[in-house]
């Protein structure tokens, strides 16, 4: 994700206020993006809300019997490209998906193809753009450490309904048992950062390295990058009403965390292979978990955050459609769930005349 600050003359000295107010703006990008198995930004080039301020810690080496991991290793060229056709243009959409296996090295000579024709190439990323000065910069780390906890620096012991900490303490230790911060986190964030942690451990990463391996050679072609352009106008204001969402709302996202964990990675383990091997008719079953959608439903408390959200829809369709209308050949990415649907990219780019091709 590009993340930048509106005090850009600042920004470019070097020194430490440059570094916090850079450091500010992922926090807030990051916080807002991928603190959530959004549908939409599951998939961005975002790190996770921890590893924007402290560097990752390695799993533990000592993989469980009971951890099964992918199978797909080397090669894969996933599903073939959708392609939106306005008289003698087209649009050709690369749909992605989160998580994938780690050790799979994606490789579509398909892609490689209409980038060395493109005129456009539009990634599943945005532009951050966001008012941040040095001063304001310090803040926003102190308000993003603050909001990481609970009130009154309560444990997840403390905070859950007794039957779901022990649910949840049961999938910590299995995946994740040198990771004890997370028993300082407010429910929202342990469920995200558990369940990264179970997606390393059973092979699988929620990095969208196909999106970035798409940029780098479209770098190579020089074609043409353009990203959709987001703009904080209030990141403290969008912090804050992180810090807002009602503990309901958290412990429904955290329940729903825990249930995909215990009865869904297999499915995701499939989705993966899918993708892999291009089954497109597999990757059509329903797109979104409920986890996802308990996830979501907690950020959409905030009015902010959605409004973010949107803006990120909005900003990424504006571009697909003056992509396909100026342009003979060009290329967009998207996270495959959102291609389907009554409200999803193949649907809405039908609605306005144009036809699509499936793979």
């Amino acid at each position: 994700m590009l993340l930048r600050s509106k005090d850009r003359r600042r920004n470019n000295r070097p020194g430490h206020h440059a570094a916090a107010s850079r450091l500010a703006v992922s926090v807030v990008a990051v916080t807002l993006l991928a603190i959530t198995a959004s549908p939409v930004w599951a998939q961005t080039e975002a790190p996770s809300v921890v590893s924007a301020i402290e560097p990752a810690t390695e799993p533990s080496p000592e993989i469980e019997p009971s951890i099964e991991e992918v199978t797909i290793v080397g090669e894969a060229a996933g599903p073939g490209l959708w392609k939106v056709r306005n008289g003698d243009n087209t649009l050709y959409i690369l749909g992605t998906l989160s998580p994938l296996p780690k050790k799979m090295e994606w490789r579509s000579r398909e892609v490689e193809s209409v980038l060395s024709r493109a005129k456009q190439v539009i990634p599943a990323r945005s532009d951050v753009d966001a008012d941040i000065g040095p001063i304001k910069a310090v803040q926003l780390y102190m308000q993003y450490r603050k909001l990481r906890g609970n009130d009154d620096k309560q444990t997840l012991e403390q905070v859950l309904p007794a039957d779901l900490y022990q649910r949840f303490e049961g999938l910590r230790q299995k995946y994740a048992p040198r990771e004890r911060d997370m028993l300082k986190r407010r429910p929202l964030l342990a469920a995200g950062e558990l369940w990264s942690e179970a997606l390393s451990r059973s092979g699988l990463t929620g990095r969208n390295d196909v999106s970035r391996k798409v940029e780098k050679l479209a770098k190579s072609s020089k074609a043409p990058i353009v990203l959709p352009k987001i703009f904080i106008d209030d990141p403290k204001g969008a912090l804050a009403e992180v810090g807002l969402i009602s503990r309901d709302a958290e412990v429904a996202c955290m329940r729903s965390t825990l249930g995909r964990m215990e009865s869904d990675l297999e499915n995701a383990r499939r989705r993966a292979e899918a993708w892999a091997v291009g089954d497109v008719d597999a990757l059509r079953s329903r797109a979104t978990s409920d986890q996802q959608e308990a996830c979501w439903s907690a950020l959409q408390q905030s009015p902010k955050i959605a409004a973010i959200r949107q803006q990120f829809e909005d900003e990424w369709f504006k571009l697909a459609i003056k992509s396909v209308e100026t342009h003979d050949i060009a290329l967009a990415v998207v996270p495959i769930s959102e291609l389907f649907g009554r409200n999803g990219v193949i649907a809405r780019m039908q609605a306005r005349g144009y036809s699509v091709d499936d793979p």
